[in-house]
């Protein structure tokens, strides 16, 4: 029998703000004689919001006030109660996330928006979001070769890289449409400081208080766009181009197909022709910018794949992409669900031999650094192991613990023994200590999870992966 999860997206990004609410289908795969398995089968978008301006109260603080007047509407026009969710993702995502009350806004709309929702920011996880809501991910599982997907929002441009349906390179720049902005009667009214470099490079003489020159916004776009041509290994990288990215460069990988999503991909696919400021509706260069990256892409012959969602795919792979279903073969203490922002511990590196006489030493050492705070220790495991194997493993993983930690043990393994490992530790440990034990789930270290309720039998998961705030 098919079960049902609601799911909440909301993308609160440098320009705009949406919410989506979706149903997601589980479904057996397994046969008669194989452990029973529960995937995602469908995705269906219920309810999508409008898109909203994100309220600011200054170019560095949120409106929270405004903000959450915004995600209480939505619920109600939604029909949905907060009590509903059951998984989901409330992301911060460009310039927004770098606001001085970021984590606070986060904190206050994760309460609002139900008891299992992720918050979470960075520019790596909102590229694996934009590609999976782009269509990307599953566009790159029948091509042979990789696929592209830049989203370009207000203040940033996201870049995920994938490759028979996953992410294996995510990238971000300070490239985006609000970098510049000006007021109804043409004149500048914003900078971004990571474009003055850039904008003097150039020559432009563009500031604060003066008319917008359309021919100077023209040349400025041109040379955006022409960055991309450097990202596709089309023309060398850059000084300029290297100063733009957040964090860390790329992989320099080369792509068989493109795809742009994000608000400015809007004017990428259109054909419309913007000739002067008067086209610019937004009272920024957004649209100049799509335009300029859809004549550099036809001057290229760049093989562009159109997006399932331009404006909408972060928020669509936030509401329908983050979740990951547990195996079947599961031991948890109930009571102590949901977690939320677990910080992972992985014994044992990509590349190490999984040495079970270096388990007690590895957790005790690695836990100490999270003092009085949950966390979920993770490692493969073999595949099938014997009884005697799992107790060995169990009594490893105990005496790996401090003797006075009152938090829930939380294991998680890849492979299809997590039941038989926590029923062997419920009798080492005490009857007081919750435990959870997981399989099927692929975490790694510096993760951070969120632990949903039961669901038929399983647990959804959502890993958030290079979470940071800067």
């Amino acid at each position: 029998m098919n079960q049902e999860l609601l799911s909440v997206g909301i993308d609160i990004g440098t320009t705009s703000t949406q919410a989506i609410f979706s149903k997601l289908t589980l479904a057996s795969q397994a046969g008669i004689a194989t452990i029973p398995e529960l995937k995602i089968v469908r995705k269906e978008i219920l309810y999508q919001s409008p898109v909203y301006f994100t309220p600011l109260l200054d170019r560095d603080h949120i409106n929270f006030s405004a903000l959450k007047n915004i995600v209480l509407s939505e619920y109600q026009k939604s029909g949905f109660k907060p009590s509903d969710i059951q998984t989901g993702a409330v992301i911060i995502t460009g310039e927004t996330s770098r606001k001085e009350n970021a984590d606070q806004v986060l904190d206050s709309l994760a309460g609002l928006a139900g008891d299992f929702v992720v918050t979470a920011a960075g520019p790596d996880l909102e590229s694996v979001l934009a590609g999976f809501g782009a269509g990307a991910a599953d566009f790159s599982k029948n091509f042979s070769g990789r696929v592209i997907n830049f989203d370009i929002g207000g203040g940033t441009t996201n870049a995920g890289v994938f490759f028979n349906g996953e992410a294996i390179d995510t990238y971000a720049l300070d490239i985006g449409g609000r970098l510049i902005t000006f007021d109804d009667n043409g004149n500048i009214t914003y900078i971004s400081n990571r474009l003055i470099p850039l904008i003097d490079q150039l020559q432009l003489s563009l500031k604060i208080g003066d008319p917008a020159s359309f021919s100077k916004l023209r040349q400025l776009s041109d040379r955006l766009a022409e960055m991309f041509l450097e990202l596709l290994a089309i023309k060398p990288l850059t000084h300029e181009t290297i100063n733009l990215f957040i964090l860390h460069q790329h992989q320099a990988l080369p792509a068989g197909a493109v795809s742009f999503s994000g608000g400015v991909a809007e004017y990428v696919y259109n054909q419309e022709t913007i000739t002067g400021i008067a086209d610019l509706p937004f009272h920024d260069f957004g649209p100049l910018l799509g335009q300029s990256i859809r004549e550099m892409a036809v001057a290229y012959s760049i093989p562009l794949i159109k997006p399932q969602e331009c404006i909408r795919a972060t928020v669509v792979g936030a509401g329908n992409h983050t979740i990951h279903i547990s195996g079947s073969t599961i031991f948890y203490s109930e009571e102590t669900l949901p977690l939320k922002n677990v910080p992972v511990i992985q014994l044992f590196q990509a590349n190490e031999p999984e040495r079970l006489d270096l388990l007690e030493q590895k957790i005790a050492f690695k836990t100490a650094l999270y003092p009085d705070q949950t966390v979920a220790i993770t490692f493969q495991g073999r595949q099938s192991p014997k009884y005697t194997e799992i107790k060995s493993l169990a009594n490893h993983i105990a005496a790996g613990q401090q003797k006075t930690d009152s938090h829930p043990l939380i294991v998680i393994v890849e492979h299809d023994f997590a039941k038989a490992l926590g029923q062997t530790l419920r009798n080492i440990l005490p009857s007081d200590r919750p435990i959870i034990c997981l399989d099927r789930i692929r975490a790694q270290g510096g993760d951070y999870i969120d632990i949903g309720k039961p669901v038929a039998g399983v647990i959804p998961v959502v890993i958030k992966t290079l979470i940071f705030n800067t």
